[in-house]
């Protein structure tokens, strides 16, 4: 009894044991793919896009890996393509910037008025040229056009840009201001934009302009001074026979008495 009961109780233990030591292995063989992907799923929060699994079996937990490294493949070239979107936009960004910038230096240097309305009605842009002509400042900007130009010298500008959507003229007009007492005459261009996907306008408005007071002033000098040659040509018209009569009446009053020769001087 006592060798059967030994026996029987090494093989228990023997059974218990490899029950035990099976059991622990097959938790070890399906823990360690979902701690590694666990440690996946974690490396590539952090930005670690590289990282790989290596696949230990074929079975379920395999396909799994096989998934995750996919996954992770795609996620790496999808970092790469948004980070070469990311610089081109960045070198796009800095092209529009170096644009901007050489136009706004252009539009300050020029002695042309711009001044550009916004889609919403607010002023966008006034150069130097135009705050000088129009004696705007820079609080101008981003004020509503309406009540930039409703004071009582711009009134005429204002005229001009509610007749916008009406005018198909691209050609420039004559606009007069009174300012201090004087008279300022300007030759405006004004245009539509076009927005991008918009039919007609739709993107603001566009105002340019040069000062003409003195081509006008010129002119009206010219005028002044063919009006006074036509003048002095109709008064030289009949001078020239009164004169011709005159001498003729000197030679035949040449031998009168001295009072006749007086009164003829």
């Amino acid at each position: 009894q006592v060798v059967y009961l030994s026996f029987f109780l090494m093989v228990t233990l023997l059974i218990l044991v490899s029950a035990t030591w099976m059991g622990v292995y097959i938790a070890k063989r399906i823990m360690r793919p979902v701690h590694l992907l666990s440690d996946g799923a974690r490396a590539l929060e952090a930005g670690q896009l590289d990282h790989r699994i290596e696949p230990e079996t074929a079975d379920e937990f395999g396909s799994l890996v096989e998934a995750f490294n996919s996954m992770a493949g795609g996620l790496a070239v999808s970092q790469r393509k948004l980070e070469r979107s990311q610089a081109d936009l960045r070198r796009k960004n800095v092209e529009v910037e170096g644009r901007r910038r050489y136009i706004e230096t252009i539009l300050e240097r020029i002695a042309t008025g711009v001044v550009s309305i916004d889609a919403d009605g607010t002023v966008g842009t006034v150069n130097r040229a135009a705050s000088r002509l129009l004696g705007l400042s820079e609080a101008a900007v981003g004020r509503p056009a309406s009540e930039v130009f409703d004071r009582i010298d711009l009134r005429p500008m204002g005229a001009l840009l509610k007749s916008l959507p009406a005018a198909h003229d691209p050609s420039a007009r004559e606009v007069a201001l009174e300012r201090d007492g004087k008279a300022i005459y300007l030759a405006v261009a004004a245009t539509t934009l076009q927005r991008a996907g918009a039919g007609e306008g739709g993107g603001g408005a566009v105002m340019v302009f040069d000062d003409v007071t003195p081509l006008i002033r010129a002119q009206r000098v010219a005028t002044w001074r063919d009006v006074a040659r036509r003048l002095a040509h109709e008064i030289r018209n009949p001078l020239t026979p009164i004169q011709l009569c005159a001498e003729r009446l000197r030679r035949h009053f040449s031998t009168a008495p001295p009072q006749a020769r007086a009164l003829v001087e």
